[in-house]
């Protein structure tokens, strides 16, 4: 070994010492650190680690069973109180199990008694306490389902765009924005709030937006919706070329909001019933099925198909050129066949089995009630309501023509009183027509009664109509259709109906009348003046009563307020006689008054000068009738009395 080297090894073990001492310090704070843990493990052991808690309960040092114990009983009281979530002004109240949560004691002190193998947490216990979160098991199926139904009482749809004509102008109706609620945010703000806040819970509130844009709705517009009726539309079918003009497609084209776009439709039969007529010489009608009675029951009048252009081909030949213009708006429809709306099959299942109801008002035996009657049960007869209908006494039976139409009769005009009108007479119609659908148990949608009491009717069991003013309407509410026919004779009329029967009867129960007012008396010295006796004024009530067997089910009130009914008297008020010979005396004593002050001032009457003054006109000779009237003013007042009784509203009595 060389002196070098030794000197080195003097300097080498002094630094080896060093080393030792270094790892053996080292050595004996791991150990201790080792042993102060395991104490720590050993101490925790089979108890929940100290110091911990759960929304403020102690549950540190327990046992397991203490500390499930100790969390049910303080934590247990709040699963059960209601919870309360708001949006948009509105708050509902709803149990966390309804909103399907629940506390899990039991799973939460197992979480807590883990042993904590972490040796910082282990330290942290011993400077205070560790919060362990509660174990909440939820099922978000049901929550959504609840919070779903909130959502849906204070939430708005969004409005979308509306693009329709006036006439043949698109006109687009903006559309408005929604509002809801966002479910999904929504879900993590309850299952947070669940046993640590009693305050309401606000649901994320936000805006929904129509999904047509406003961009997209107005390119629509002003793109396909305004090309779509710059021009007709050429149909050819067959030899026949029809016409469709731009006001006809702009009632028939409709636009929807499908997928953020406007889809748009052609309505087939609406152009059908347009161009009918143009098409006529290359169709062979068909018809659709019907009823007739047989031995008082309803029978199937088997449907027929006709040969022509069909509706949906109609539609799809012209919705092919919409988006064209000038000479390429030229389509061409095939010659198939026109399928029946109803075909035999249909009408086997509309529950047309059996009568529901029939009624037979008298009527009086004028040639203008007996011609107008006849017409309207000609229009009634064969009317056939699918469910959800809607009759229309005036859509069904109005015909205005003067020649082929109704004839004039009498009407209830102003004030009560009758005058003539085209279509007197056919509120028998509507009162038969309406007492029918009562008895039926069918729903009213518009039913007036007369102004006044009319003495052949039922009284509130009666109806009336008035073109132009005021209609007779009623719904099949039923499930199934009904049948009517109808039908008269000079001096009844009479309609049945037919479907499925609700009830086993429905009954009339008519009240007595009550507030009851007198009527007054009104002179008129018109040329078509009507004599009339008066009426009294009342109120009644009539109960529609629906019975299943023998056990009333329903029970329907209509009241009905009857106007008093003026005494017509065609002629002068004797009143106003009396008060004209009353003025006549009066003249004629101040005639002779004025005579005999003149003569009194010199001269006699026969030798006084004419004055520059013209004499007074001399009064009217009377007839000696003491019910005459000279009065010119009172004619003229009568005839326009007259001619507002034709002119204002009247009602087809």
């Amino acid at each position: 070994m060389s002196d070098a080297d030794r000197t080195d090894s003097p300097s080498n073990g002094q630094g080896s010492a060093t080393g030792r001492r270094a790892l053996l310090t080292a050595g004996a704070i791991v150990a201790g650190a080792a042993a102060f843990y395991a104490g720590m493990l050993v101490g925790s052991s089979g108890d929940v680690p100290a110091n911990t808690t759960v929304l403020g309960v102690q549950i540190g040092g327990m046992s397991s069973t203490e500390a499930v114990s100790a969390l049910e009983s303080q934590l247990g009281p709040r699963t059960e109180q209601p919870m309360r979530i708001e949006a948009y002004d509105s708050t509902m109240e709803v149990t966390p199990v309804d909103l399907g949560m629940t506390f899990d004691a039991t799973a939460t002190v197992q979480d807590a008694s883990g042993r904590l193998l972490n040796p910082f947490a282990m330290v942290q216990r011993l400077f205070g306490s560790v919060a362990i979160d509660p174990v909440v098991v939820i099922d978000e199926a049901v929550m959504i389902e609840d919070l779903e139904e909130f959502a849906a009482a204070v939430s708005t749809e969004p409005v979308e765009p509306a693009l329709s004509y006036s006439g043949v102008l698109p006109v687009l109706t903006p559309g408005e924005e929604g509002n809801g609620v966002d479910l999904e945010a929504s879900v993590d703000l309850v299952a947070d709030a669940f046993l640590v806040s009693t305050e309401p819970v606000a649901l994320p509130e936000v805006t929904i937006a129509p999904t047509v844009s406003e961009a997209e709705a107005i390119a629509t517009r002003d793109g396909f919706a305004t090309v779509a009726v710059s021009g007709p539309v050429l149909v050819e079918a067959g030899t026949v070329t029809a016409e469709v003009k731009p006001e006809t497609i702009a009632r028939s084209l409709t636009f929807v909001a499908v997928d953020g776009r406007f889809e748009h439709e052609v309505n087939g039969a609406k152009i059908y019933r347009a161009i009918s007529d143009d098409l006529a010489p290359i169709e062979t009608p068909g018809n659709d099925a019907t009823f007739q009675i047989v031995n008082g029951t309803p029978v199937v009048v088997p449907s027929k198909v006709g040969e022509g252009v069909a509706d949906e081909d109609l539609a799809a030949a012209v919705d092919s050129v919409l988006d064209q213009t000038g000479d390429a708006r030229r389509a061409n429809a095939p010659i198939t066949v026109r399928d029946p709306a109803i075909t035999t099959e249909m009408a086997a299942e509309l529950g047309v089995i059996e009568e529901i109801s029939s009624f037979t008002q008298s009527t009086p035996s004028a040639a203008y009630m007996v011609h107008n009657l006849a017409l309207a049960a000609e229009y009634i007869n064969g009317t056939l309501l699918m469910p959800g209908d809607v009759f229309s006494m005036n859509g069904t039976t109005e015909n205005r023509d003067p020649v082929d139409g109704y004839m004039e009769g009498f009407v209830i005009g102003p004030g009560g009183v009758f005058a003539k009108a085209l279509g007197g007479g056919l509120s028998a119609a509507t009162t038969t027509m309406w007492s029918a659908a009562f008895y039926a148990g069918l729903e009213p949608v518009e039913v007036r009664a007369h102004s006044i009491y009319i003495s052949r009717y039922v009284p509130g069991l009666e109806a009336t109509v008035a073109w132009d003013y005021f209609d007779m309407k009623f719904k099949n509410d039923m499930p199934t259709a009904v049948f009517i026919t109808a039908s008269t004779t000079n001096t009844t009329m009479t309609v049945t109906m037919y479907g499925t029967k609700q009830y086993t009867d429905v009954k009339a129960e008519v009240g007595e009348r009550y507030n009851v007012t007198d009527f007054r008396t009104i002179y008129n010295t018109a040329d078509n003046c009507a004599a009339q006796s008066g009426g009294v004024g009342f109120t009644i009530d009539v109960d529609r009563v629906f019975y299943d067997g023998d056990t009333e089910v329903d029970r329907e009130t209509f009241t009905t307020r009857y106007s008093p009914a003026p005494k017509v008297v065609c002629g002068p008020d004797p009143a106003d006689e009396e008060k004209e010979r009353e003025e006549e005396k009066k003249r004629e004593e101040e005639e002779k008054q004025r005579e005999e002050e003149e003569n009194g001032n010199g001269g006699t009457g026969g030798d006084r000068e004419p004055t520059a003054e013209p004499e007074p006109a001399p009064a009217p000779e009377e007839d000696g009738d003491a019910g005459g009237d000279n009065n010119a003013g009172g004619d003229t007042a009568g005839q326009v009395t007259g001619q507002r009784a034709l002119l204002a509203r009247p009602s087809r009595g």
